[in-house]
C-alpha cells in the first residue's frame, strides 16, 4: 500500500512542481510592485516579454520579443532597475542597435546596424538622457565616414560635413539650434568647389558663387534672406541647380538618424 502511495505522489510530483511554479510568476505585493519572475504573452500565445523585477523595476536581464518569436530585444538593468544596456534586433534576427538606456530614454553612445548586412555598422550618435547631444555620424558600407553632425539639446548645432568614400570633403555647413547658419560650401569629388555661399536664419543669404568643373566662377546668385535679387538673369538649368541645393534633397539628404531606430516597446 505505501508503495503504491507513493507510485501516486511521484507520478503527480511535476504537475505539483509546475502548479507551485505558475504561481510565482507575474506576483505584486501589497503595493502592487512587480516582484520576482514575469512573463507577458502575445494573444497567439507567444512570450512578448520575461525577467525578473524588484519592487516594480526590473532587474538583470530581460528580454523582448517579436509576436513571431524572434528576439527584439536583450536588457541588463543594474540594481536600481533605472540603467540598461541594450541589443536590439530586426525582425529578420540581425542586430539592429547597441546602447544603454538611463530612465528609459537613449544616453551615452549608440551604435546603428544595417537591417540587411547583418553587423554592418550605419551610424554612431550621441545621446544625453533621449536627446541627441554630441557628435553623430553615419558610415559607407566600407566603414568611412559619410557624415558628421553635432547636435545640442536634440538641433542640430555646429558644423556639418559630408565626405566622398575616399575620404575627400563634400560638404560643409554649419548649424545653429536647428537652423542653417553662416558658410556653406559644396566640393567635387576632386576637391575643387562646386558651389559656396551663406545662409542668414536658415535662409539663403548674400553671394553664392557656383563654379565648373575645372573650379572656375560661372555665376553668382545675389540672395537678401531667401530671395534671389538676379534670379531672371539665370537660365532654367540654372535655376534648377539652385533650387536643388536649397532644397537639400538627393545629393546633400538632410541628416536623420532617428529613422534607423525602432520603439523598443
Amino acid at each position: 500500500m505505501k508503495i503504491t502511495i507513493l507510485f501516486v505522489l511521484l507520478l503527480n510530483l511535476p504537475f505539483v512542481i509546475a502548479e507551485a511554479q505558475e504561481k510565482q510568476i507575474n506576483q505584486t505585493d501589497s503595493e502592487g510592485l512587480r516582484q520576482g519572475y514575469w512573463e507577458q504573452r502575445y494573444p497567439n500565445g507567444n512570450i512578448r516579454y520575461k525577467g525578473h523585477f524588484k519592487d516594480g523595476n526590473p532587474v538583470g536581464e530581460l528580454l523582448r520579443y517579436f509576436p513571431d518569436g524572434g528576439k527584439m530585444a536583450v536588457m541588463v538593468f543594474d540594481e536600481t532597475g533605472t540603467k540598461a544596456s541594450a541589443e536590439l534586433f530586426y525582425q529578420n534576427g540581425f542586430p539592429a542597435a547597441k546602447g544603454n538606456y538611463v530612465n528609459e530614454k537613449r544616453d551615452s553612445v549608440w551604435l546603428i546596424f544595417s537591417r540587411h548586412r547583418e553587423g554592418l555598422l550605419t551610424a554612431r550618435v550621441e545621446y544625453d538622457m533621449g536627446e541627441r547631444h554630441g557628435v553623430s555620424e553615419i558610415f559607407y558600407t566600407g566603414g568611412e565616414v559619410s557624415q558628421k553632425l553635432n547636435y545640442r539639446n536634440d538641433l542640430r548645432h555646429g558644423t556639418w560635413k559630408q565626405f566622398y568614400q575616399n575620404g575627400q570633403m563634400k560638404l560643409e555647413g554649419n548649424y545653429e539650434n536647428g537652423s542653417r547658419e553662416g558658410s556653406f560650401v559644396m566640393y567635387l569629388s576632386d576637391g575643387n568647389k562646386e558651389v559656396e555661399g551663406f545662409y542668414r536664419n536658415n535662409l539663403m543669404h548674400g553671394d553664392w558663387k557656383f563654379y565648373d568643373s575645372n573650379g572656375d566662377h560661372l555665376y553668382t546668385v545675389v540672395y537678401n534672406e531667401g530671395i534671389a535679387e538676379n534670379e531672371e538673369e539665370l537660365i532654367m538649368k540654372e535655376q534648377e541647380l539652385f533650387r536643388f541645393i536649397e532644397q537639400q534633397r538627393g545629393r546633400i539628404p538632410e541628416p536623420d538618424e532617428t529613422e534607423m531606430f525602432f520603439n523598443r516597446r
